[in-house]
């Protein structure tokens, strides 16, 4: 989890313009898992944390999840570093199951075929059809979908907040699980994102107005 927030950016948030967004928190990322995430069950519960504050103010809740089928298949070169995907994340399997009392009712649910939903969904399409400017994004893993995707976001003119310790990674080569995290989330707040924490995000969003639209 990120020890030290570094970003030098502050974005305001409101439940009307303002959308709390998981990416690919589900069963294939975790400790023992398809995808190794040691910190995944902490980072997925801090999210929870998050969305019920965010929910009570009248603020949606948005998710990103990995669930190929045929007519759904991995896009992009992902199959040539991870031949067997498809097969791996395929709805209906547990690996592609979301993480319990996550999503709710009412809730947005898309679907994207290659790492970053900006590139392979219509999120973003459908994010404006809601008049939504800014995301609070949190998810697995931290340097992959979710850092891929907040790159899109930020590129694309949406405002983007990363709960840092809500995300959470794999190991990469030499670094660890916690220093892979550390990299992205650092790297993120450069140039991409605000950065904060879930405590944080919770104690403003408590002392907002709910939501009037």
């Amino acid at each position: 989890m990120s020890k030290q927030i570094v970003s030098n950016v502050y974005y305001p948030v409101t439940p009307g313009t303002t959308v709390l967004l998981s990416i690919d928190c589900q069963f294939g990322f975790g400790a023992g898992s398809w995808e190794q995430v040691p910190d995944a069950d902490a980072a997925v519960e801090n999210f929870r944390t998050a969305s019920r504050a965010w929910r009570k103010r009248g603020g949606a809740v948005a998710h990103v999840q990995t669930a190929y089928t045929p007519e759904r298949e991995p896009s992009g070169r992902i199959t040539d570093f991870e031949p067997g995907i498809a097969g791996a994340l395929a709805a209906g399997t547990r690996a592609a199951e979301a993480y319990p009392d996550l999503v709710a009712d009412g809730d947005l649910v898309v679907y994207k075929t290659a790492f970053s939903a900006v590139q392979s969904s219509d999120l973003v399409d459908r994010l404006r059809a809601r008049d939504i400017d800014t995301v609070v994004v949190g998810g697995l893993t931290t340097p992959i979908c979710v850092q891929t995707t907040v790159d899109g976001l930020s590129m694309a003119g949406l405002k983007v907040i990363v709960l840092a310790d809500a995300c959470a990674s794999q190991a990469i080569g030499t670094l660890s699980a916690e220093q892979a995290h550390e990299a992205a989330i650092q790297r993120m707040a450069y140039l991409f994102a605000a950065v904060e924490n879930t405590g944080d995000f919770v104690a403003t969003v408590r002392a907002l107005q709910p939501a009037t639209r």
